[in-house]
Parts: C-alpha cells; sequence; structure tokens
C-alpha cells in the first residue's frame, strides 16, 4: 500500500513538472556542450600540461597509499554542499536563475572532464572515462536534477502561495516533506562516493 503511494505520488511529480525537467535537462546539455567546445578550444599547452598532470598522477606511486578516507570526505565536499545550495535558494522565491546556472556547471563539469579524456588518450580515454567517469554521474546527474526540479517547484509554489497571501499555511510541513526528499537523495548519492573513493582510482592507475 505505501508503495502504490510512493508509486504514484513520484508519477504525479513527474507528470505535473515535466517541463522543468525539460529546462534543467536543456541547461545541462547545454554545460556538456560547453565543456566539449572548451576542451576543443583549449591551447595546446593547455591540453598537454593538464594530460601530464593526469599521467603523473595516475603513475604516481603515492596514488597506491592514498588516503580513502580524505577522498571520500573530499567526494562529499565537492557534491553536498551543492545540494545545500540548491535546497536553499528553493526556499527564497528568487532563486531559480542561479539552479539552473548550477546544472548548466554541473553539465560542464561532466563534458569537459569525458572530453579531456577522450580527446588526450584516445580509446584508453573512452574506457577511463566509461569506468571511471560516467558510473558516479549517472547517480549525481539524476541527483541534482530532481533536487533541482524540486527547489524550483517549491519556489514557484511559495510564489503561488505568496500571491494568493496564504503562504504561511502548512508551510513548516511542505519545508520539512521538502527537506526529507533532499536527505534522502544525499544519501542516495553516497553510493557515487563510495564509487568514486575508491574504484575510480584503481582504474586510472590500471588504464595509465
Amino acid at each position: 500500500m505505501k508503495f502504490e503511494v510512493f508509486k504514484n505520488s513520484t508519477i504525479r511529480h513527474f507528470h505535473n513538472n515535466l517541463w522543468l525537467y525539460v529546462l534543467s535537462s536543456v541547461c545541462m546539455c547545454t554545460g556538456v556542450v560547453l565543456g566539449v567546445y572548451t576542451v576543443k578550444y583549449m591551447s595546446s599547452f593547455e591540453r598537454n600540461d593538464l594530460l601530464g598532470y593526469l599521467t603523473s598522477f595516475a603513475k604516481n606511486d603515492g596514488l597506491k597509499s592514498i588516503n580513502y578516507n580524505q577522498v571520500l570526505l573530499e567526494s562529499i565536499k565537492n557534491n553536498i554542499p551543492l545540494i545545500a545550495i540548491v535546497w536553499f535558494l528553493g526556499l527564497t522565491m528568487i532563486g531559480i536563475p542561479i539552479i539552473l546556472v548550477i546544472d548548466a556547471l554541473k553539465g560542464f563539469t561532466v563534458g569537459f572532464t569525458v572530453t579531456f579524456f577522450v580527446n588526450g588518450l584516445g580509446i584508453k580515454g573512452v574506457w577511463m572515462a566509461l569506468l571511471s567517469i560516467i558510473p558516479q554521474n549517472i547517480i549525481y546527474i539524476p541527483c541534482i536534477m530532481i533536487t533541482s526540479v524540486l527547489a524550483m517547484e517549491f519556489s514557484f509554489m511559495l510564489i503561488r502561495d505568496n500571491v494568493k497571501k496564504n503562504w504561511t499555511k502548512n508551510v513548516s510541513s511542505k519545508i520539512f516533506s521538502y527537506t526529507l526528499v533532499f536527505v534522502m537523495l544525499s544519501v542516495l548519492m553516497f553510493t557515487g562516493f563510495f564509487f568514486e573513493t575508491y574504484l575510480t582510482p584503481s582504474i586510472i592507475r590500471a588504464m595509465s
């Protein structure tokens, strides 16, 4: 019974906010395209410098004794604050443009990284991107997109309620439900954190 309620609620959410998902997807895709073109128009000096850094990092003996706890902490610090910012922007009624910029920046990061690997390392870069970049982002990107849409939806709701002068009605319970979903999605992202921490360094070293 609870599963059916959750299923119906999820379907209704996606149906009611389809246009927001399209908007978020367009911003992410725009970021990906910008990332691709940034790599394309980098100078050969910049490209070789970054490629040399990547290669030396992958072959460095220090990678064998890497502090995985520190890497996990960095992964968390790079993503959870982003989710927290999106959550806060959803409460402001004016944060929608910034949320879309965040989506574009996430797309840019993925597009730049994957294109750089492929452009700099050829077939090896394709495999490296598929095995060490794409897997965690299969989790990160949907989570960020869903949180972005939830934040924009909540912001529109606050604007609508404010116009109707009934924004205080059940506001605390709405914020609680809104926050709870963000917490659940943040917990889900830990699957990506563990992959990025414990598998990605080994894959990069093995492929280099």
